[in-house]
């Protein structure tokens, strides 16, 4: 090998018939000819299934963005009671075992007096374990299967804002009733995710 030179191999090259002819090669085949075992029905199949995956894995995306699964905008919800005094802010979905805080507003109207009562109902009480309470009550009343909570004003006549943080214990649908004593509540449903 080491005695044939570059001029030799151009030399031979042109003694060829067929490097000197015009190119009268065939046309490359396609490459569908050199295929083997193809299963064109399998693979449109294959392909539509995984179009439909990518839609379904986006639009799960999305629905967890827009707080479907937790903490979103579709998840914000407030509740009032009939008399418009009271405004419960909450998740409508939540986790099972996360915390979540529950913001009660209490207009200005049903803080007359020195103390206003906030009664949550024992269904609720029953699924949630409540960690903190802002402000503290002063006094905790159980009335059958439901807890009274007295709050003090330290304003007559001003709007309070009251602070449930909520660690939900069971999963499924909730239903929760958080009023004002002696007044009918405002009712709402919470999803928890196990």
């Amino acid at each position: 090998m080491d005695d044939i030179r570059h001029d030799d191999l151009a030399i031979t090259a042109s003694d060829n018939p067929r490097a000197n002819a015009p190119d009268s090669s065939p046309k490359p085949q396609k490459a569908r000819s050199i295929e083997v075992d193809e299963d064109m029905a399998w693979q449109r199949w294959t392909w539509a299934i995984q179009r439909l995956g990518w839609l379904v894995m986006g639009g799960l995306v999305l629905t967890a963005l827009t707080g479907v699964f937790g903490y979103g905008p579709v998840s914000w919800q407030q509740a009032s009671d009939p008399a418009g005094l009271l405004r419960v802010e909450y998740e409508r979905f939540e986790r099972q075992l996360s915390e979540h805080t529950l913001k009660v507003d209490i207009a200005p109207g049903a803080t007359t007096g020195g103390d206003v009562a906030l009664r949550l109902n024992g269904e609720f009480l029953d699924a949630a374990e409540v960690r903190e309470i802002v402000p503290e009550p002063r006094e905790t009343r159980s009335l059958g299967s439901d807890v009274e909570y007295v709050f003090p004003v330290t304003q007559s006549g001003r709007p309070a804002t009251i602070r449930f943080v909520l660690k939900l214990r069971a999963a499924g649908a909730i239903e929760a009733e958080v009023g004002l004593s002696g007044r009918e509540p405002a009712r709402f449903t919470q999803f928890v995710y196990p």
